[in-house]
């Protein structure tokens, strides 16, 4: 009988690195869609923060607490990332969706990082622009993604299917910008 192995999203294609730049995968323990019900949001961040939680952040930034993070991730949604999913007990406050498997999360980091991403999305990314936890939802290589800025790059949320061909087109940017820049 065959056994089945979990693997990752990027199982096997990560990690790549070209000139000063890296692109590695992130997994985090759980990833929650939360979208507060009509009214409820201040409830909702109330009793995420009772629960050792970040609160719900403004639009397109983020919030972390013990090595949790929220992401706004559009209107009244919020995407968590966190070791483990968030307690049952919000479900009084908004909608709880288990995304874990869903999703596929790397980090840009390097001196090009906006570089490579410039080629990329459609964004203004340079650091004075888009800060440290500024968080948007756009367009990457063809593929919407949720995309966080880190201290020394990016964090891409990518739907789990397009995860291979997302790093590909990441991957070959890099190597572009790395080529172009010597380095």
């Amino acid at each position: 009988m065959v056994e089945l192995q979990a693997e990752t999203p990027l199982q096997g294609l990560l990690p790549r690195q070209a000139g000063s730049t890296a692109l590695t995968e992130i997994t985090p323990g759980a990833i929650a869609a939360i979208a507060p019900f009509a009214g409820r949001a201040g409830a909702c961040s109330e009793a995420l923060e009772k629960a050792g939680l970040p609160k719900l952040p403004a639009a397109g930034r983020s919030a972390g607490r013990g090595g949790a993070r929220l992401l706004w991730a559009g209107r009244g949604q919020y995407l968590l990332l966190a070791d483990k999913a968030p307690p049952r007990s919000l479900a009084r406050h908004g909608a709880l969706c288990d995304q874990s498997d869903g999703w596929a999360v790397m980090a840009l980091e390097g001196a090009a990082a906006a570089a490579v991403m410039a080629r990329l999305c459609p964004l203004d990314l340079r650091a004075g622009v888009f800060r440290r936890g500024h968080v948007a939802c756009s367009e990457l290589a063809h593929v919407m993604a949720v995309v966080l800025r880190l201290p020394k790059g990016f964090q891409i949320m990518v739907p789990r299917s397009f995860a291979a061909c997302v790093a590909e087109r990441v991957t070959t940017a890099m190597e572009s910008v790395a080529a172009r820049h010597g380095g």
